[in-house]
């Protein structure tokens, strides 16, 4: 993969009984990312990324860019994006490349407009997550293309927009394991 942004390992914070590795980076707009991932038993990492301008934000992760922002930036952000998504694929291989046992979740966050219910189409649950949101169905996509089937098992969960890139080395995390795991993560990180 050569299209990514040159990414810098920031270190390690322990928040919240998590170990998480920092990393940062800069897009093509000038804006300084932050990339979270956080270490879980069963050899589970969480990735969650925003913009270093959001991260005071309790809606960090759902924030985008303005129209306004990307036409003074005469750009649609395409192309950018893409680069973006390719960076958090690098740092996963990275991680992958020193424990092959590792599988990646992330969930999709709602859009502010998939959160309101007046405007959403979307199935909005009752411990706050969303179904089926817009990011969840891009990433969805988008791993797809770069995790094969050979080495990692894809697995979906929808109505909550996780999404978990499971490692077929890892013969001790199943499918029980792996819902445990979401359910408890929305109770208690969510």
């Amino acid at each position: 993969m050569d299209n990514y942004f040159v990414y810098t390992h920031k270190g390690k914070n322990n928040l919240r009984s998590i170990v998480e590795d920092i990393y940062t980076f800069k897009c093509s707009l000038n804006v300084t990312y932050i990339v979270e991932v956080e270490y879980h038993p069963n050899d589970i990492c969480i990735v969650k990324f925003y913009q270093k301008n959001h991260r005071h934000s309790n809606n960090r992760y759902s924030l985008l860019n303005s129209q306004g922002f990307l036409k003074r930036h005469n750009t649609r952000g395409v192309k950018n994006f893409l680069m973006i998504l390719n960076t958090i694929i690098k740092i996963n291989v990275e991680i992958y490349n020193i424990n092959n046992n590792t599988s990646f979740g992330f969930m999709g966050a709602p859009t502010k407009k998939e959160l309101n219910p007046k405007t959403t189409t979307k199935l909005i649950n009752a411990d706050g997550t969303v179904g089926l949101t817009k990011r969840f169905n891009t990433y969805s996509i988008y791993v797809k293309r770069y995790f094969s089937p050979e080495k990692f098992e894809h697995i979906e969960i929808p109505t909550s927009s996780s999404y978990l890139i499971k490692s077929r080395k890892n013969l001790e995390l199943t499918t029980d394991k792996i819902e445990a795991f979401f359910e408890n993560y929305i109770t208690t990180y969510c």
